[in-house]
């Protein structure tokens, strides 16, 4: 008998296990992190980590299972990469705020691509607080009221398709609605253009946005990044394959909106386009990494007189501008659409401030401070339906906060959603009840419970535009038309596996005539 013939299958079988265990270890390399420092967490798959658990239930989902098993802190695994994961309001208001030049940063799950990495929510330290100082000016009490008569506009388009689906009688998807309106908002405020998408319903600008947040998360390239870092890496050479979602159309959109302004001289105009075109520098709308090394910037006054903006920070701040204030805004105006047609009695009593308030006057931005309860309605909307029902940081340096020993270059989540459901600070949380802002409970609420817009310096840049093109909306819609349920109203809201909370079966009602 041949012995080589014998012992052949069984060493061969020996070698593919012995692959197949080092590979499985190599995919739980990291896995002991949590355990070192005494935090709990869910049990991770290899190379996968948690992020089973966060495909099959969503962000806004898995969350709300792991704070019942595990609590406040815990740790997750993107992939092999730890986080922690805190719902503790003490620790949550430290890293914000008291500690912020420890947490300034957010966490990169995944590479970027030259615009991604240039965006205000990608940017870090210096760069960060540069940008934010180039647009802050965009959002200042002047600007807001520079820009009613162009959300004026919007709004009237808005009122005409009010009236005619209306007079159709027909359930709509007021997701569809709203992301016309603000979409027209943005672009007139911020750019100075008129893009008509809601006249034109099949209009490229909102059909190209809808697909960015349309698509499942733990399918797109990002999803794959993180378990994957390096290969990501490797398709994002591909170009154009922007790793931050499929953009190529916003790229080559605002690199004309950019390039078409640059040619028109003397325009007069100090929107958020033209603000940042006056912050760049004559020759170093191009600049390479190497050259800016060489000018020693060491704060955001180097940065501004020795830098200026560079084009593509340009073009990634447009991008930015278009689709985070687009999809956001709309859908806050959808899931309170929701809300007010389910609970008529809020929108009776909306109503009837609406009429004491303002009469027929036009709502403006000073008029729109009146309104007491549509800031509760609005408030309330957000805490049950908060657009990002996660947050994130990144640690600086090693820290100790509340006992809890943080790493460098950990990643922080704050889940958000959790946090507006929990029956501690919330009186019968699932419930939509405008009351929990009433400025008796204002004064009640435990700090940093509340976060759809962030917090600390972090906080979104948009959030007075967005609250200004959400008011106006509303006072114009609830003066005429009524928003009822219908059969395809559902009950409770299915949420997608998106990155943001997007409702994945639309929002259905009818509007009706007053």
């Amino acid at each position: 008998m041949d012995l080589f013939g014998v012992l052949y299958i069984p060493n061969c079988l020996l070698v593919i296990l012995f692959f197949l265990l080092t590979f499985y270890l190599y995919g739980r390399r990291t896995f002991g992190f949590f355990s070192e420092y005494g935090i709990k967490y869910p049990k991770p798959t290899a190379f996968l980590g948690n992020l089973v658990e966060l495909g099959q239930k969503g962000f806004h989902g898995a969350f709300f299972d792991w704070k019942k098993k595990y609590g406040d802190c815990y740790g997750i695994y993107f992939g092999f990469t730890p986080n922690l994961v805190t719902g503790d309001p003490e620790i949550i208001g430290e890293m914000m705020v008291k500690s912020f030049s420890k947490f300034t940063n957010r966490p990169l799950l995944f590479p970027t691509d030259d615009y991604s990495a240039n965006m205000l929510g990608s940017a870090k330290d210096e760069h960060w607080k540069y940008l934010r100082t180039v647009l802050s000016p965009s959002y200042s009490s002047k600007k807001m009221r520079e820009m009613v008569p162009l959300i004026e506009n919007a709004v009237k388009t808005l009122e005409k398709n009010l009236n005619k689906i209306a007079d159709s009688k027909e359930p709509t998807d007021v997701t569809i609605l709203f992301s016309g309106y603000t979409m027209d908002v943005i672009a007139s405020t911020g750019f100075g253009i008129h893009v008509d998408s809601q006249e034109d319903l099949d209009s490229p600008v909102v059909k190209n946005a809808r697909k960015i947040f349309a698509g499942d998360f733990f399918l797109s390239l990002q999803g794959l990044a993180i378990i994957f870092p390096t290969l990501a890496k490797i398709l994002n050479n591909f170009k154009p394959v922007p790793s931050f979602g499929n953009m190529n159309y916003f790229i080559e959109f605002c690199k004309e909106l950019v390039a078409e302004r640059k040619k028109e001289k003397n325009v007069g105009r100090k929107d958020l386009l033209q603000l940042m075109l006056d912050a760049q520098l004559e020759g170093h709308e191009n600049m390479d990494k190497k050259t800016e090394q060489e000018l020693k910037l060491e704060n955001v006054t180097d940065w501004r007189t020795k830098r200026g903006l560079t084009d593509i920070e340009v073009i990634a701040q447009c991008m930015v501008f278009f689709l985070a204030g687009f999809e956001t805004t709309a859908s806050t105006l959808s899931y309170f659409a929701h809300c007010i047609a389910t609970n008529p009695d809020v929108q009776d009593k909306l109503c009837q401030e609406i009429q004491e308030q303002l009469g027929q006057e036009s709502p403006n931005y000073d008029n729109v401070q009146k309104l007491t309860y549509l800031d509760m309605c609005m408030d309330e909307t957000l805490r049950l339906y908060p657009i990002a029902p996660v947050l994130s940081r990144e640690c600086k340096e090693d820290c100790i906060i509340k006992g809890i020993r943080i790493t460098k270059d950990t990643a922080v989540f704050f889940p958000v959603m959790c946090l507006h459901y929990d029956p501690r600070y919330w009186n019968e949380p699932e419930k939509f009840n405008p009351e929990n802002f009433s400025k008796e409970n204002r004064a009640k609420q435990t700090p940093f419970t509340y976060l759809p817009f962030g917090g600390g310096p972090r906080v979104c840049a948009g959030m007075r535009l967005a609250e200004l093109e959400f008011k106006m909306a509303v006072v114009q819609m609830l003066r005429k038309f009524r928003l009822v349920p219908c059969e395809k109203t559902e009950k409770k809201i299915e949420f997608s596996n998106a990155g943001i909370l997007k409702a994945k079966n639309g929002i259905w009602i009818k509007i009706e005539h007053r």
